[in-house]
């Protein structure tokens, strides 16, 4: 072949082969998410974390730590940490799988919500190493956008990772203030404006100790439901740094409940103080601890029932003929205080996660 003669045809060819080579480098460089990257692996083993340090967007960072078995609030200060919530972060962290590459331009951070204003960091540690670095973002597509140490890319987790982990610092502190067995609680004794009851537990059920008088029909099924309300005491928050015993009410408490618990001889003892300006909680304190509590005004008008309170209800009128009733059956459902609710939620969820 004449090269002279078929210069045009080859100067094509090799045009073409170029044109070629240049497309393939700029798609190796803007590939289509998903595509190719190599997808890091996490394999983490939760009964070696040690530390998790937590935070969110415009919050001070939380450090948790493994001691002696149990996980501790370490900052922003040192107090005993909610088992079930730790618990379910180091599950959620054992189970991260990721599927595939979301997108790789820092431009797309923003919007799958894993830039440093939005995302929520965790840092994960095995006593001083660090076995790796999250940034958690948004939920969508039954996936957790998801950075992962120095990379650059999005990629997709499956499932709903930030619930785990998006808590307030209330969320990662104990707020169990009372949490023994309700059929265990051997007496108990109230005592607020609204008057002084105590009871004594027998072979033959409830006993009246004292306020015997104002107790006309006295209903045990009323006093249990009290008395679990007691032993399964759940905080909804603390008490501000700056709240003292004495601005909380609690020098002087407004009521006090008092349990014994079989094979304890110490009792149990509750005060409850003033309600707060901001929210109308209620001030709580248990004696023996420095703690100030805040729990919800339903329960704490529990914790200071009157007479009528151990009476059992009435039943609900009928509706006048024609009308239908409210729910099947002609009883309206009783609606739970929110407080209520999210406590049955964590009961619920904790309960789940032991199965």
């Amino acid at each position: 072949m004449d090269w002279r003669k078929n210069r045009i045809v080859i100067g094509a060819v090799a045009f073409c082969l170029l044109l070629g080579l240049t497309f393939w480098v700029i798609g190796g460089r803007n590939q289509q998410p998903g595509e190719t990257e190599e997808l890091p692996s996490l394999d983490l083993d939760k009964e070696a974390i040690t530390s998790l340090e937590v935070i969110r967007p415009g919050q001070e960072p939380v450090v948790l730590s493994k001691s002696d078995g149990a996980w501790r609030v370490l900052k922003p200060l040192d107090a005993a940490a909610d088992q079930t919530n730790v618990e379910s972060a180091l599950n959620r962290l054992a189970d991260l799988r990721i599927k595939r590459v979301v997108a790789t331009r820092p431009e797309n951070y923003a919007r799958l919500q894993v830039d440093e204003t939005s995302a929520v960091r965790v840092i994960v540690k095995a006593g001083d190493d660090a076995l790796t670095e999250l940034m958690i973002g948004k939920y969508g597509n039954g996936m957790t956008m998801l950075r992962v140490g120095d990379r650059d890319e999005v990629f997709g987790a499956s499932g709903s990772l930030r619930y785990a982990f998006d808590r307030e610092l209330k969320g990662w502190r104990d707020r169990k203030i009372v949490d023994v067995a309700a059929d265990g609680v051997q007496s108990i004794r109230f005592e607020s404006p609204n008057g002084t009851f105590q009871f004594q537990r027998g072979e033959q059920g409830w006993t009246i100790v004292e306020g015997r008088k104002a107790l006309d029909e006295f209903d045990p099924k009323q006093l249990d439901a009290l008395v679990t309300t007691a032993a399964r005491l759940i905080a909804s928050d603390f008490a501000a740094d700056e709240i003292s015993p004495a601005r909380a009410g609690l020098t002087e408490p407004g009521a006090t409940v008092t349990l014994t618990v079989a094979e304890d001889p110490n009792p149990i003892v509750l005060d409850l103080g003033d309600s707060t300006a901001e929210s109308g909680e209620v001030y709580l304190r248990r004696q023996g601890n420095e703690t100030l509590y805040l729990v919800s005004t339903y329960l704490a008008d529990r914790l200071q029932p009157g007479a009528t309170a151990f009476k059992k209800p009435e039943a609900p009128a009928a509706p006048p003929p024609g009308m239908p009733s409210p729910v099947p059956g002609g009883e309206q459902q009783p609606q739970l205080p929110p407080e209520v609710m999210r406590q049955l939620q964590e009961q619920i969820r904790a309960q789940q996660q032991q199965r």
